[in-house]
């Protein structure tokens, strides 16, 4: 019986134009392996899902994006809202149970049993698929990569090193999806640092709809238990950039805007659809947001007439326009 780490093999080895491989869980050894089956002029689009308690698990690897980023023609993107298993080239795909890993690619001493089905890309589950999945992801750079490596860092030193190996997800909260799309999510607390309050199980604390707005914005953000204050706030820092019209914002103040700049282009964005949509007022939380969970990678200019913000790249090299863009 062929492998599913065989049959990917073989896809990429028939790749001739584009191959698109889309996981939450990638190793970089299973991707370097792919990777030796693929023409060097190939383009290379990657989808994964990056939890700071998923890493730290060993479920997945950072080290993916190194990789990546040193072949040309290639991208990485994370989609927080990922579970499909979903691997294109050119006109093929293979849809299934497998992720991008040794155990469940056949490629380790105990294989998990998994299952990969051959579509035709113009199939209408293919296409609905990949124009729901480009509508939830962003790009991944090295300031990005940066900030996950010190969440997952931080998160080691709180999670006992039973559940830091195993890969179950004990510490996620098992609640009902949030009602915004992943497209069009933005925080609804006013005041950010009430979030770990209603966190640590203290929402008594709390007015009633601050308590209502914390608990819609955990089960967004989909936070393991069990991190102290520190763990959170980088967690929840990293998970903000993950979501994209945080991701888009955040791009967008590449260069000091003003408010009404920011609010005017928050109008234009999947948010706006939300029938009780205030550009004034989510500019405000989300810029206090911004500044709460990713205090430095912020700041306020001097402005007479109109709050000015900018980011502060850690990163000299990292500039927004040089990103890849999706195909």
């Amino acid at each position: 019986m062929i492998t599913p780490g065989e049959q990917l093999e073989r896809l990429c080895d028939e790749g001739r134009q584009a191959i698109l491989l889309v996981a939450p869980f990638i190793k970089a050894a299973a991707l370097a392996r792919l990777l030796s089956h693929m023409h060097p002029d190939i383009t290379l689009s990657c989808v994964t899902r990056w939890r700071p308690e998923e890493i730290a698990a060993g479920v997945s690897d950072l080290e993916i994006w190194p990789i990546i980023r040193a072949r040309p023609r290639s991208s990485l993107w994370l989609s927080s809202a990922l579970h499909a298993k979903y691997y294109r080239a050119d006109e093929r795909c293979l849809v299934g149970s497998a992720n991008l890993t040794g155990a469940a690619l056949g490629w380790s001493a105990q294989p998990n049993l998994e299952l990969l089905v051959n579509l035709p890309a113009n199939a209408p589950q293919c296409v609905g698929f990949e124009g729901e999945l480009w509508s939830t992801t962003v790009a991944v750079d090295d300031d990005l990569h940066g900030l996950m490596a010190e969440a997952v860092e931080a998160i080691k030193v709180d999670l006992p090193p039973l559940i830091i190996t195993d890969a179950r997800e004990p510490y996620v909260v098992a609640l009902p999806s949030p009602a915004a799309p992943h497209s069009a999510w933005l925080p609804t607390l006013r005041h950010p640092d009430d979030l770990f309050l209603a966190y640590s199980g203290r929402s008594a604390e709390l007015s009633t709809t601050s308590a209502e707005n914390a608990r819609a914005d955990l089960l967004a953000l989909n936070v393991t238990l069990g991190l102290s204050k520190d763990a959170f706030t980088r967690n929840v820092g990293v998970v903000l950039l993950q979501r994209p019209i945080v991701r888009h914002i955040d791009r967008f103040l590449s260069h000091p805007q003003r408010f009404g700049a920011v609010r005017d282009e928050l109008a234009h964005l999947p948010c706006a659809a939300s029938p009780d949509f205030d550009p004034t007022r989510v500019w405000q939380t989300l810029m206090r947001w911004l500044f709460h969970f990713l205090p430095a990678r912020y700041t306020r200019l001097p402005s007479h007439h109109s709050e000015v913000v900018t980011r502060v790249f850690r990163d000299p090299l990292y500039h927004p326009e040089k990103i890849p863009r999706k195909e």
